[in-house]
């Protein structure tokens, strides 16, 4: 969201920017002025009370919290002032209450789906299918998809799954596909021999599957960890695991129970800024996972940054996910499905067999990425649609998923 805001501005977009204190790694980047100015970006940031995100119930209470403050905050906001908003889908009923003030001021606004509520806490077991707060989310949900001017998917399973839960009448046409993204110049393929984060957690002459980012509920590691156990001890690889979330300690729990923590599968904390070009690109695979189904709920960041890093994917995926159909598209990795440890072993073999093959994945993944997936590249759709200087266009992914079940690179 910096990327965008800052990007946006820099193209002649007017941008004020309202958000909360850092958090998201326990509030360790410390407490942040209310005003500031970056890169031209004026921000406001709530004064409301914060606790640190080290529990549900607590990331519960910020959420709320933020979202009742921004409700306010604009509600009663200079009478008269025209904007438009850009939100996101993150905290979950923030998006109910933007469009309630919208409604109530006359603005209009752009829904941006990172996650899409409440099929998110209803895969994640907090609430029940088709109980009362499903139904009566969902209906809200309606107006909020149904009263946009413009609504942003991050793939076309979301756009479909969007499309279906917006009601009977809703105009598909308002939703745009845009893909998130990573900058091409900050992350850049790193030979291990060269990389000295490699070399330092003693990865740099085994074959290394890495995985970097949140350990969250919609992650599914299990499946990486049950593989790690059923490889012939003979085959060097190590995996490693850099991350904190909800779901860390579990999947270290299993590690332990296999007796593979500390031998073939390593753990490592979330790692500082200006080590993530380092850190990105010590492995030989990427591994991007999705629990199952997620499908079209939200699409893992973590594709375009393991696509920056030029390195073949191991999509932990149903076959039919945003994440598989990029990779598969693109002939960038391995699609496994989650729980199926025999196809991640017979990746892995494939892989530490045949290194022209890790190769030229990994030269295709980097290849499309700079194609289709670069910072550049998002923001100026966005700006597109914003202004609406032109008509979107198509995706190719989504064009490429309407034509054919098998994806390949003829398609773009």
């Amino acid at each position: 969201m910096t990327d965008l805001a800052v990007g946006l501005q820099d193209r002649g977009l007017d941008m004020r920017v309202f958000t909360g204190q850092p958090n998201y790694h326990s509030g360790d980047n410390g407490k942040q002025p209310t005003h500031s100015t970056h890169e031209g970006v004026d921000v406001t940031r709530i004064r409301a009370p914060q606790v640190r995100q080290l529990s549900f119930l607590r990331r519960g209470f910020n959420w709320v919290v933020f979202t009742v403050w921004m409700f306010l905050r604009l509600l009663v906001s200079r009478p008269g002032r025209d904007r438009e908003l850009v939100f996101v889908s993150n905290p979950p009923f923030l998006p109910v209450a933007m469009w309630l003030v919208c409604k109530l001021r006359g603005w209009e606004y752009t829904f941006i789906v990172h996650d899409l509520y409440p099929d998110f806490t209803i895969e994640t077991g907090y609430f029940e299918a088709d109980g009362l707060v499903d139904q009566t989310w969902s209906k809200l949900n309606e107006y909020v998809f149904g009263d946009a001017k413009h609504i942003v998917a991050l793939g076309p399973v979301m756009r479909s799954r969007i499309a279906a839960n917006a009601g009977p009448g809703f105009d598909t046409s308002k939703i745009a596909i845009i893909h998130n993204w990573e900058d091409e110049e900050f992350i850049q393929p790193k030979a291990k021999e060269e990389n000295w984060f490699a070399e330092k957690h003693g990865v740099d002459e085994t074959f290394t599957l890495l995985y970097s980012g949140n350990i969250g509920e919609n992650h599914d590691l299990e499946t990486v960890v049950e593989a790690a156990a059923q490889l012939d001890d003979e085959v060097d690889v190590t995996i490693l695991i850099i991350g904190e979330g909800d779901k860390k300690a579990a999947i270290v729990d299993l590690a332990e129970e296999y007796g593979l923590r500390g031998s073939r599968i390593k753990f490592l904390p979330y790692q500082p800024l200006d080590d993530l070009p380092y850190s990105l690109t010590a492995g030989d695979v990427s591994i991007v996972t999705v629990q199952e189904g997620m499908e079209g709920i939200c699409v893992s960041s973590k594709l375009y940054t393991a696509m920056a890093a030029g390195m073949p994917i191991l999509v932990i995926s149903q076959p039919d996910d945003d994440e598989a159909q990029i990779v598969g598209a693109f002939d960038a990795g391995i699609n496994a499905a989650q729980g199926d440890t025999a196809a991640v072993v017979e990746a892995i073999n494939t892989w530490t067999t045949n290194p022209d093959l890790v190769r030229e994945q990994g030269e295709n993944a980097r290849t499309a990425f700079e194609a289709r997936f670069t910072k550049d590249e998002s923001i100026d759709r966005y700006y597109d649609i914003l202004v609406d200087s032109q008509s979107v266009a198509p995706d190719p992914v989504a064009q490429a998923s309407d034509d054919s079940s098998n994806l390949d690179r003829d398609n773009f």
